[in-house]
């Protein structure tokens, strides 16, 4: 149960980040991949650090909106009619997940049933990918958890130096 809902949370939470990133600065999620760790989004262009945090700010406004996610189906005819996100390749009938006012993507995966569901949208990191961007970022319990492994290190080494955390960069800069 755990692990499906953990799926659910980052497949729902890619669909609203890759929303974000088109809506905001129409650049096209090219693939998406889910991994044990933390997914990524590969994007069509390099992106930068202020359209990350755009994006993210973005997201997580539709996950606190707490909107239905919804299932509903066309054939591909009906679809092509559609303000779909990314075109389908499959033909026949389409299953689409709908975001209101936000997402609509034909997709045959888990979702949750409401974005509030996600609980929050984090990116992690970002590295140049085929001339665009490669975008790792966690949702639901993977955030809190990459949050607090990054919570522990920073108090551990501002222990280790006697500073504040927020006096780690400099600090680390001097040592280096």
């Amino acid at each position: 149960r755990a692990r499906r809902l953990d799926h659910m949370q980052q497949h729902t939470g890619q669909h609203v980040l890759s929303a974000a990133f088109d809506r905001l600065f129409g650049v096209r999620t090219v693939s998406f991949h889910m991994g044990a760790a933390s997914s990524t989004i590969d994007l069509a262009r390099e992106v930068s650090p202020a359209e990350i945090d755009r994006a993210v700010a973005e997201a997580n406004g539709v996950v606190w909106d707490d909107r239905p996610v919804g299932i509903r189906y066309a054939t591909d005819a009906e679809a092509a009619a559609m303000p779909l996100r990314k075109e389908s390749q499959r033909s026949g009938v389409l299953r689409l997940v709908e975001v209101p006012e936000f997402d609509l993507s034909a997709c045959g995966g888990t979702h949750v049933p409401r974005t509030g569901t996600i609980g929050v949208i984090v990116v992690s990191g970002t590295e140049r990918f085929r001339g665009g961007s490669r975008v790792s970022f966690l949702c639901g319990r993977r955030a809190l958890d990459g949050y607090n492994v990054l919570r522990d290190v920073t108090t551990s080494a501002s222990r280790s130096l006697s500073i504040g955390v927020g006096e780690l960069p400099d600090a680390v800069t001097r040592l280096a």
